[in-house]
Formats: C-alpha cells, structure tokens, sequence
C-alpha cells in the first residue's frame, strides 16, 4: 500500500518546510517517503531544495496540477511509486490550487495503480500572515480551507500563542466547522508530531468525486488573480566571494521586486523565493512580506565565484509579462553591481 497525502496551502505557507520536517520524521519511523512539487512557473524551487535535503522528490512545472496538469500528477504518481516503491507520498500543489480538485485526479491515479490509500488532506494557514489574508483573498483563502480535512495553523513560533493563536484557531474552525485544526511550526518542530501522526493514521474515501476537474472551468491559476515570474541561470564572479555576497546579492533581488508590488498594489500578497547551489552547498531565499525580510535556510558557501541560481515568484494583481520585466531588469542591475556576469540558462531549462 502506498499513502497519498497532500499538503496544499497558500503562497508562502510554509509547505515545504512542513513537508522536509514530516517526511525526515516518517522515515525515522521506518518509512520510505517521496514528495512530488508542483510550481506554477517553469523554475523549480522548492524541488530542489527537497533533494537537497535527502529525499527523494519529482517536480511538476508549468502550471497547476488541480487543473490544467492534472494528467501530468496521475502520471508522475505511477512512476514515483515504480521508482522509489515508497511507503508514503507528499504532494505539494502549488499555493494557488484548490486541493478537491487534486483529489479528483487522485482517484484517476487510483485506477493506475493498485494499493494507493489517500490520508486526510492538509490545508496550512500561514499564522503570520492570518490576519491580511483573511481581509484580502478571504474568498481564496476559504475555498481551500472548506477542501481539507486538517487544517494546520503554521509559524506559530512568531506569533501570540496567548491571545492570537486561539483566536485565529476559532475563525479556522469557523471556515470549515468540524476539522482538526493544529498549530505547527517547522522552525520549532512545535505540533509536527500531532501534524505527521493525524496525515499517517488515518485514511479517507475518495471515491465520489468522479473523474476529474474541467480545466477550462476551473483553473485556479487565473481563479486567483496570481500573476508568476521565475528565472534560472548562472552568476559569476572574477574573484572569490563569501556567503554575505549572496545573502546580500539575493535579498536585493528579492526585496526590490517586493517594493515593485508594492508600488504597484499597495502591498506584497505572494511568495518570491529562490533556491542557489555552490560547490555542494544548498540554500532556499524566501519572502512574504517586506517588513519580515528575506529568510535564508540551508547551507550558504565560505567561498565561491559561480552560483547557480533559481527564482520564482507568484505575486498577486501584478501581470506575468510586468514582473517578468521588472525581474530581468533587477538581477541585471544588481548582478553588475556585485560585478557578476549573468547566464540566462531559463530556455535551456
């Protein structure tokens, strides 16, 4: 038998370090695990950064699997399964999908291969963020939450575990009344146990939500009004650089195309993240907002002159074509500041 669990959620999340934390813990139980990423944009982050942490993972670009690469996730869960024979798989959709719609397609892989059992589906809620999400893509932000069996509070190591916590824990339980809701953070390991334990030990009927989604009706990505940028290549340098020169040379990427929405929309609703590779050494740039910053994990080198580099953005009420633009126009800038030459490798990608 092979457990299919999603761990969907919204842009920046927190899915997959959620995912690093439960599928290291699973396999301390005895269990092999798999995870199959999903990004909007043809530049894959998060799955590099999960092979980067040990284990084993297939990624998905292009699109959203709940609706128009649906046929690429019953597909992709035939050949994990016949490659890595796990005992569990993680899927993380994109933060824009809608998890019954990935569910539909669930069933389609069903019929492919035998012995798939599905866990209950996972919804995380960004505890940081709870309070402008809820006033600005409450719709969005309901709709995936009414989808999912658990509903799982995240980053609640940043937040008023006195006052905030139970409240927000109440309106969850609001949206969708009756579901299991979890207060985690993957930075604390806080509530992981409770999370991996109630995704392992228990199982759900997915039968009766037929054969799948119509993608021309129910697109999440143009549903949500989130427009996506990404870009992949090589930077290097003429002389040897440390760890601070990326830390510094990525945050300026970073935060300059935060201040761009802003300065567009009043506000950065999204997730820009990147993920950068030097002589072995991995690490993942991320944000959500401007006034937390850009937080770094992983493993930033002592010295190098070459990093390849990978970033993607899903930014919402700013058009693709704009951000893809303004992105271009911002790695220049700053690339040639740091006197880096830039290979654009995204076409050859």
């Amino acid at each position: 038998m092979v457990l299919l669990a999603q761990i969907s959620g919204f842009l920046g999340s927190g899915k997959t370090s959620s995912i690093i934390k439960m599928a290291t813990e699973a396999q301390k139980k005895g269990l092999k695990t798999a995870v199959i990423v999903n990004e909007i944009g043809d530049v894959d982050v998060d799955g590099e950064f999960v092979k980067s942490s040990g284990l084993k993972a297939k990624r998905i670009l292009g699109g959203c699997i709940c609706c128009s690469l649906g046929a690429d996730l019953v597909s992709t869960i035939k050949i994990v399964v016949e490659e890595f024979n796990p005992d569990v798989i993680f899927v993380e959709p994109t933060g824009v999908a809608l998890p019954s719609q990935v569910k539909r397609f669930f069933v389609q892989a069903s019929y492919l291969v035998p012995g798939l059992e599905f866990s209950p589906t996972v919804a995380l809620v960004d505890g940081v963020r709870f309070r402008s999400l809820l006033a600005e893509f409450k719709d969005f932000l309901t709709k995936q939450a009414r989808d999912a069996e658990i509903l799982a509070l995240t980053k609640i190591d940043r937040i008023d575990k006195k006052f905030d916590l139970p409240l927000m824990i109440s309106a969850l339980r609001e949206m969708r009344p009756g579901t299991r809701v979890i207060g985690v953070s993957s930075v604390t390991g806080e509530g992981m146990p409770d999370l991996l334990a109630a995704v392992l030990g228990e199982r759900i009927e997915l039968e009766s939500l037929g054969n799948g989604a119509n993608p021309a009706q129910d697109d999440s990505v143009v549903a949500s009004g989130v427009g996506n940028a990404d870009f992949y290549g090589i930077l290097r340098s003429d002389k040897d650089l440390d760890g601070n020169a990326i830390r510094a040379l990525v945050s300026e990427v970073i935060e300059a195309m935060g201040k761009k929405c802003v300065e567009k929309t009043g506000r950065v609703l999204g997730h820009i993240k990147a993920f950068g590779e030097s002589d072995g050494n991995c690490f993942k740039a991320s944000m959500v907002d401007l006034v937390t910053g850009v937080e770094f994990s992983g493993n930033l080198p002592k010295s190098w002159k070459e990093l390849r580099l990978s970033l993607f953005m899903a930014l919402e009420g700013f058009g693709s074509e704009d951000m893809a633009s303004h992105l271009k126009e911002i790695i220049s800038e700053t690339s040639k500041k740091y006197g880096l030459s830039v290979e654009d490798l995204h076409n050859h990608h």
